[in-house]
C-alpha cells in the first residue's frame, strides 16, 4: 500500500526572517499624492460614507456640426472621449477655464455645475456619457465636496475606456446585478482620481466647512429614512444634532451650501429621477414615494431643478 506523501510541517512553512515579503512595508511603495480637503482619516470617513447610484450609460457617434450645451443636468456625469478633439469648460462662462479635448480624455462634470463642449471644426465625436449620484452620507455630492477636476487626460493606466465600455454594456443589458456592477465600476473611476490626481483637486467649501459634516450626520441619516415624509420639518433635523434651528440653519448652509429645505427638496428630486428612469411606477406614485403630496406642485419643482418634465425625464436618452 502506497505511502501518501509527507506534509511539510508548520515550522518549515514559516519563511524565514530574511525572507519576508518586502511589500508588507507601506513605504517600499510610492505615496499617492494628498488631497487639499483636510486629514487623511477625515478622507476616509467620507469615502467610507460614499455611496454611488447609477443613472445611464450611452455611447454616441456624434456628427461634424455637433455642440453641447451650455446647459444643467441634475445628476453627476462624466465623458469618455473615444476619438475627437474640441474644447470644453465646466463652470459658468468667464469664471471656468477651458481645456483642450483629446482622445481617450475624461470630462467630469458635478451635479448642476453649467458645462459646454464644442468640437473643433471637421472633427466627429465618438464618446460615452455616464450619469450617476455619488454621494455621501446619502446627501452630500462627492465631486463637490472635494473639489474633483474637471478634465482628466488620458494616461495609459486609467480605468476611463475600460470602465466606460462595461457601464454601456451594463445599462444595455440590465442582467441581474447591474446596478451594482454599475457603481462598482463608477466607484472606480472616482478612485483613481481621487489617488492619481490629488494635485488637481480644490475643495469649494474648505476645510472648516468639511469638518463640521461629520457633526450633520445624523441629520443627513434621518432626512435619508424620513424622505418620503412629507410634515419632515427642520426642527426635528436640528434637534437629531442638539442645535437650536437658527444654529443648525446656518451650520447646514456652510457645510452643504444650501438651506436645509433646498437640501431636502434636492434629494427628493434626485431620488424622483432614479424612480423615473429604473422603475414602472407612475409620475403620481412616484410623487408620493418621494414626499410630495401634490402632484402638480412635485411637477413644478421637477421642473425647477432638472429644467424638463418628469414624463420627459423618464422618455429622454443618456445624453
Amino acid at each position: 500500500m502506497a505511502r501518501a506523501p509527507k506534509r511539510p510541517s508548520a515550522a518549515r512553512m514559516v519563511p524565514k526572517p530574511d525572507e519576508l515579503a518586502v511589500s508588507r512595508d507601506p513605504k517600499g511603495f510610492e505615496a499617492f499624492p494628498e488631497l487639499p480637503v483636510g486629514p487623511p482619516e477625515l478622507l476616509s470617513q467620507w469615502l467610507e460614507a460614499l455611496r454611488i447610484h447609477p443613472v445611464s450609460a450611452v455611447e454616441w457617434q456624434c456628427s461634424e456640426r455637433w455642440e453641447l450645451g451650455p446647459r444643467i443636468v441634475n445628476d453627476s456625469m462624466w465623458f469618455w472621449f473615444a476619438t475627437g478633439t474640441g474644447t470644453g469648460r465646466v463652470g459658468p462662462e468667464g469664471e471656468a477655464e477651458r481645456f483642450r479635448i483629446q482622445p481617450g480624455d475624461l470630462m467630469l462634470i458635478p451635479q448642476g455645475a453649467e458645462h459646454h463642449i464644442k468640437q473643433d471644426k471637421g472633427v466627429a465625436m465618438h464618446l460615452i456619457t455616464v450619469h450617476f449620484h455619488a454621494q455621501v452620507f446619502e446627501g452630500i455630492n462627492l465631486l463637490d465636496l472635494l473639489g474633483f477636476p474637471p478634465h482628466a487626460p488620458f494616461r495609459k493606466d486609467a480605468p476611463y475606456e475600460d470602465a466606460s465600455k462595461r457601464l454601456v454594456r451594463e445599462f444595455a443589458l440590465k442582467a441581474p446585478g447591474w446596478r451594482a456592477s454599475m457603481a462598482a465600476d463608477i466607484q472606480r473611476v472616482l478612485l483613481y482620481l481621487v489617488r492619481h490626481h490629488g494635485k488637481h483637486f480644490k475643495a469649494p467649501g474648505g476645510s472648516q466647512a468639511n469638518a463640521g459634516l461629520p457633526r450633520l450626520l445624523p441629520a443627513l441619516e434621518h432626512i435619508d429614512r424620513n424622505l418620503p415624509d412629507p410634515a419632515l420639518a427642520v426642527g426635528a433635523l436640528a434637534r437629531k444634532v442638539f442645535l437650536s434651528e437658527v444654529q443648525f440653519r446656518k451650520l447646514f448652509k456652510r457645510v452643504t451650501g444650501m438651506s436645509p429645505v433646498r437640501f431636502v427638496q434636492r434629494r427628493r428630486i434626485e431620488s424622483a429621477c432614479r424612480m423615473l428612469r429604473g422603475s414602472e411606477l407612475s409620475v403620481e406614485e412616484i410623487a408620493e414615494s418621494c414626499g410630495f403630496a401634490d402632484v402638480p406642485f412635485f411637477s413644478r419643482v421637477f421642473k425647477h431643478w432638472t429644467k424638463t418634465t418628469p414624463a420627459r425625464y423618464r422618455g429622454a436618452e443618456g445624453l
